[in-house]
C-alpha cells in the first residue's frame, strides 16, 4: 500500500513538473514573439522615416507647405506618390500642416480636412523626429520635414498594416504557444486521472486488506463441535433451538396418540 501511494506520488509530481516546464514554454514562445514585433515595428519606423526623407520630401515644393494641394499638382504628387511610396508595404499617405489641415493624401476626399486631435501627436513626432501608433490595425507613422526655402514645416504620416506585421513576428515563435499550453492541459489531464486511479486503487486495497483480518480473525467452523461463544447465548439463540423445541413436540404429540 504505502508502495502504490509512492508511486502515485512520484507521476503526480512527473506532470506536474512537466507542466509547469511547458507553461514556461509557453511563457517564452509569448515573450519572443512580442520582442520580435517590437523589432518590426522599430523596423517598420525607422523605414518609413527614411522614406520620407529620402523619397517624399524631395517630391515636394514649398506651395506644397502652403495650403493643400490640388488640381493638376495634386495629380502630379498622387502619381509620384504612387509609384515610389506607395510601391512597397505603404498603403497610405498623407501631409499635415501643424496646425491639423491635411496638405495632401491619397485619398482625394480628406485633403483640406482639420483634424485638432491631431496636434499633441504632430508636436510629439516634431519633438522626437517621428512617432509610430497603432490604430484599427494600422500602423502609423509620423515625421517631421522641412519643406521649402525659407523652410515650412510639414508632417508626413505613413500607414502600413499592423496585422501584416504582427502575422509576420508569429511566424517563428508563436505557434509554440498552443503547443506548449495544449501539452499543459494534457498534463494536468494526466496529473487528475493519476490521482482519481490511485485513490480508487487505495480504497480497493484497504478494504481487501480489512476483509483479510477479519477472515484471519475468526476461527475454523469444524462440524460437529460447538461454535465458541454459544455457551455464552441464551438457549433461544443457539444453534438448532427451533429444531429441538420442533423435535419435542412431535413426540408429545406422538404419546398422546399412542395413549389414546
Amino acid at each position: 500500500m504505502p508502495e502504490g501511494r509512492n508511486r502515485g506520488r512520484e507521476l503526480r509530481a512527473l506532470w506536474a513538473t512537466l507542466a509547469v516546464i511547458c507553461l514556461l514554454g509557453a511563457g517564452v514562445a509569448y515573450g519572443a514573439t512580442r520582442y520580435l514585433q517590437s523589432e518590426l515595428e522599430a523596423d517598420a519606423t525607422q523605414d518609413a522615416r527614411k522614406l520620407t526623407n529620402e523619397v517624399l520630401q524631395p517630391m515636394l515644393s514649398a506651395r506644397d507647405a502652403e495650403a493643400p494641394v490640388r488640381g493638376e499638382r495634386y495629380e502630379q504628387l498622387l502619381a509620384s506618390v504612387h509609384e515610389r511610396v506607395l510601391a512597397g508595404p505603404i498603403t497610405g499617405v498623407r501631409l499635415w500642416a501643424q496646425d491639423g489641415t491635411i496638405l495632401f493624401s491619397d485619398e482625394r476626399r480628406t485633403v483640406g480636412e482639420r483634424d485638432a486631435r491631431m496636434r499633441e501627436d504632430l508636436h510629439a513626432a516634431i519633438a522626437g523626429s517621428s512617432l509610430s501608433v497603432v490604430e484599427d490595425g494600422e500602423f502609423h507613422t509620423l515625421t517631421s520635414m522641412r519643406v521649402g526655402e525659407p523652410p515650412s514645416l510639414v508632417m508626413a504620416e505613413l500607414i502600413q498594416s499592423h496585422e501584416a506585421i504582427v502575422e509576420e513576428s508569429r511566424e517563428q515563435w508563436y505557434p509554440w504557444v498552443g503547443r506548449a499550453l495544449t501539452a499543459a492541459a494534457v498534463l494536468a489531464v494526466l496529473w487528475i486521472a493519476t490521482a482519481i486511479a490511485f485513490w480508487v486503487f487505495g480504497v480497493l486495497q484497504t478494504g481487501r486488506t480489512e476483509r483479510r483480518k477479519v477472515e484471519a480473525a475468526a476461527p475454523p467452523v469444524i462440524p460437529g463441535l460447538p461454535v465458541q461463544g454459544d455457551e455464552d447465548l441464551p438457549a433461544y439463540m443457539r444453534p438448532g433451538f427451533r429444531e429441538e423445541i420442533e423435535a419435542r413436540r412431535r413426540m408429545e404429540i406422538e404419546g398422546i396418540a399412542a395413549d389414546t
